[in-house]
């Protein structure tokens, strides 16, 4: 059998032959549940296949992370601890860590006893040291502050010259008294120790690097020299090919996934802690070296081991994948979709007790995996054959920022490919176009962000450094794919200055389509301003952000991450068989069509609802039009004011004195197309004004569809009419019969299912029963 080992361990063998004798012989005769063995339980022998990665569902995750939870809790100790393998409190720090970061409360019974026993820890080893500074961070950053800065102040003065971390202090005497505590022999002598923690290794200092990371997060000072020394180190030594191995060598021989994975996260760390006080091209030179790493990892990526260790540490590796991942923004590796398929190897590969082996640290990596991964995606940034933005400080900064504002949980971003499938472009509804020089997209590309945009999308092009290149370039695209609409200046009282926070306009352009803003252009540049913002205290920048994140979602809670877009397709036209009705929707010079999937997903809806022969498209048509009569309702809809000809209006008067059903709804419940409506009606038909429609009136009593009585809002429209809670719609009725339907308030919004911040509509379930017994009405009488 072979399993899993500990760096502990990993820090015997694998310094080159003048160590392994001794040192590895011993320990692993210490530890028989740590020697190599083939097919270890919960170690995974096979990779998950492509259709199980692509069925798994948030559900199966979210009850992996409970199992998970429920498991460490359970080989929790009485005394609040957990067994430690070599390190004295190393395990207890990581399992604590793991339960804060899956939502258990630090007022836990079993993560207060934890982390009290952690400030009797003496801090001795980089591991545990690192461990506890991360443990604390999460639980309470200010209770917790004393704590957390003797952490970073001890790992900082053990760093070597070099910039690199050992073990610590020779840890003799604690180390022979834990293994003395459990009844085994002393198995190093004081010159192995010496030996051994004397000498840096990438493991320890990834450790390190991470615990101090987390230290500066919450709050503790670490001087900029470590992350300096730390940063010339990391790029010394990689490998010409791209890895990192454990001795630091530079060989490429040495260089394994867990430990490449892992030293990438430390880059783009120490990234964090440097940019900004540097030299313009330093950060590019950290993120060549960073691409470096990622191609190392995407040429040899697999989840059948650990690349170039076997099973070896192999969830250190998945560990290490999730950090570089995230750290990094990286949606996939070599085309691997990183966290869906590690998602789903540990959730098929999880035992009944929500164990992954026998031991207690692979459960504590594998949930640290699941948590840290599955966060609902608010933007993705686009990757294009050209200066795209590389620096993740941004995107990074600004989802730390907005927490759990944005449909109440932790946010995350992720890069996207340009040639990606429309599906992935619909999995955040931001997409982030950074960068400089021209901006160059193929035109299976250009067609699938023109899609992703009428699909709900925003699109925010962001001109890196105030490029004017890229505005320009970026401003030509999105004119040529919205048939020559032009971006115009953002007026001060748009909701992207003013949505949650009154911020000062920042001279952003916005290209207007259907119900929105669509296309954001910020020709001054929005990420460097997120890059150089501190996310504990928020400056304009971040707050505009928080507004662009508001609008982009329409205050709707993100869907999970998990969750595989729905892609939107209209029917295809054809010609409509007799006896089919059909649905006319009327063109005039206004915004005619502002949701053209809303319509075909309603006549779909009475088509297998209540087997309605009805046309699957509604066919637009023309007032003026000689065959309108054939079309039984006209449906009519918009945001701005629009005018008709006289020619139209007497068309349309015909139209109605005929018998014909005239169906309209201002979208978004907008005020310019209300006036326009009403203004029409009251001249087509003077005789016959509009007026709200009865509570019992066949509409809404059942005779058709399904009986209305209640229905619930957006909050726009509750924030002025809070009590409103009855149907509201408006007729005329010619001859005693009712000829036009008037919504004040929008019903598209809810048949196509698209966002629209600040939209004055029906919620979406009673939208569609509305819809419905509007059409079957209009049928029926």
């Amino acid at each position: 059998m072979r399993t899993v080992l500990t760096h502990s361990v990993q820090a015997a063998v694998c310094f080159r032959a003048p160590l392994l004798s001794a040192i590895a012989a011993a320990v692993l005769m210490a530890f028989p549940a740590l020697a190599a063995a083939e097919n270890a339980p919960g170690a995974p022998a096979a990779a998950p296949s492509a259709a199980t990665a692509a069925a798994l569902g948030g559900e199966q995750v979210r009850a992996a992370i409970l199992r998970a939870v429920g498991y460490l809790r359970a080989r929790q100790r009485p005394d609040a601890t957990w067994a430690d393998y070599s390190l004295p409190g190393g395990v207890t720090a990581l399992a604590a860590y793991a339960l804060l970061q899956a939502g258990v409360p630090p007022e836990d019974p079993h993560l207060t006893g934890a982390l009290e026993s952690l400030r009797k820890v003496p801090d001795a080893h980089t591991y545990v040291v690192a461990l506890k500074a991360m443990a604390f961070a999460a639980a309470d950053p200010k209770r917790y502050a004393q704590e957390i800065q003797a952490c970073a102040d001890w790992l900082s003065e053990r760093q070597h010259g070099a910039g690199g971390w050992g073990y610590g202090d020779p840890p003799a005497a604690a180390r022979n008294a834990a293994l003395a505590a459990r009844g085994w022999q002393r198995v190093q002598t004081e010159a192995d120790i010496q030996r051994v923690y004397g000498r840096s290794d990438a493991s320890n200092t990834q450790f390190a690097v991470l615990g101090l990371h987390e230290a500066a997060r919450a709050g503790a000072h670490v001087p900029r020299e470590v992350w300096q020394k730390a940063d010339r180190l990391l790029r010394a030594i990689q490998s010409p090919a791209g890895g990192w191995g454990y001795a630091m060598t530079g060989d490429s021989a040495d260089a394994y996934g867990s430990m490449t994975a892992a030293a990438l996260a430390s880059l783009y760390i120490c990234n964090e802690r440097l940019a900004g006080g540097e030299r313009p091209d330093a950060t590019a030179d950290r993120m060549a070296a960073a691409a470096r790493g990622i191609a190392w990892i995407e040429a040899r990526y697999t989840l059948n081991e650990n690349p170039g260790r076997g099973l070896g540490w192999y969830y250190f590796w998945l560990y290490s994948l999730e950090r570089a991942g995230v750290l990094s923004g990286r949606r996939t590796f070599g085309g691997h979709d990183w966290f869906r398929e590690g998602a789903a190897l540990l959730v098929q590969g999880q035992r009944p007790d929500g164990a992954w082996t026998d031991d207690v640290y692979p459960s504590a990596l594998g949930l640290l995996f699941l948590v840290k991964g599955y966060k609902p995606l608010l933007a993705q940034r686009l990757t294009w054959a050209g200066a795209w933005r590389a620096d993740p400080r941004d995107l990074d900064h600004l989802a730390r920022f907005l927490d759990t504002r944005v449909g109440g949980k932790p946010v995350a971003w992720q890069t996207l490919a340009a040639d990606a499938p429309l599906a992935d472009y619909l999995a955040a509804p931001i997409l982030h176009v950074a960068g400089r020089g021209t901006l160059a997209l193929p035109e299976a590309a250009r067609a699938t962000l023109r899609a992703y945009v009428e699909q709900g999308g925003l699109v925010l092009f962001d001109a890196e450094r105030g490029d004017a290149a890229f505005a320009a370039a970026a401003r030509r695209l999105a004119e040529d794919l919205f048939g020559g609409a032009k971006f115009e200046p953002l007026v001060p009282n748009h909701p992207l200055y003013v949505a949650a926070h009154q911020v000062k306009p920042a001279g952003l352009e916005v290209l207007a389509t259907g119900c929105r803003a669509s296309v954001v252009l910020a020709p001054k540049g929005l990420g460097d301003g997120w890059a150089a913002a501190d996310p504990a205290k928020p400056d304009d920048a971040l707050r505009l952000g928080e507004n662009l994140a508001l609008y982009a979602t329409g205050s709707d809670p993100l869907p999970d991450r998990l969750q595989v877009a729905k892609v939107l397709r209209l029917p295809p036209e054809t010609e409509a068989p007799r006896g089919v009705v059909r649905i006319g929707q009327v063109q005039h010079d206004g915004d005619w069509q502002p949701r053209p999937f809303a319509l075909p997903a309603l006549l779909k809806d009475l088509a297998e609802r209540f087997g309605l022969t009805v046309l699957s498209r509604p066919v637009p048509v023309r007032l003026a039009d000689p065959d309108i009569d054939k079309f039984p309702i006209l449906y009519m809809t918009g945001h701005y004011t629009f005018t008709l000809t006289a020619e139209e209006k007497a068309a349309l008067k015909g139209y109605l004195e005929r018998g014909g059903v005239l169906w309209a709804e201002a979208c978004c419940g907008r005020a310019a197309f209300d006036k326009s409506l009403r203004d029409l009606v009251k001249e087509v038909l003077p005789d016959a004004p509009l007026a709200e429609l009865v509570a019992d009136h066949p509409l809404y009593s059942g005779k058709v569809g399904t009986p209305i009585t209640k229905v619930a809002y957006s909050d726009a429209v509750k924030n002025e009419s809070p009590d409103l809670a009855r149907p509201v719609l408006l007729g005329a009725e010619r001859g005693g019969h009712l000829v036009v339907v008037y919504s004040p308030y929008g019903i598209a919004a809810g048949l196509d299912g698209l966002r629209t911040f600040g939209s004055r509509c029906l919620a979406p379930d009673d939208a569609k029963r509305l819809a419905e017994n509007i059409v079957l009405y209009a049928l029926t009488y």
